[in-house]
């Protein structure tokens, strides 16, 4: 039973409180609508269309390195 409990206050002291996906939950907020589609986000989380447009930029990225390799 310590070891759990040790483990669980190592694993709180790894926790970023400053990282960017570290948010209070306080409801959600809408960030984008485009033809009836609405992105929402947690209404603490700061810079939401910034993580949004990551998100999408990096699936690209690795869309596209993936479809060198198969088609070459």
């Amino acid at each position: 039973m310590k070891e759990i409990e040790d483990r669980n206050s190592q694993d709180k002291e790894l926790i970023n409180p400053k990282g960017i996906l570290n948010y209070k939950n306080k409801g959600s907020q809408s960030v984008f609508r485009l033809f009836g589609i609405e992105l929402t986000a947690p209404s603490g989380l700061k810079n939401p269309g910034t993580v949004y447009i990551s998100f999408i930029l990096v699936n690209l990225i690795i869309f596209l390195v993936l479809r060198s390799f198969v088609t070459g």
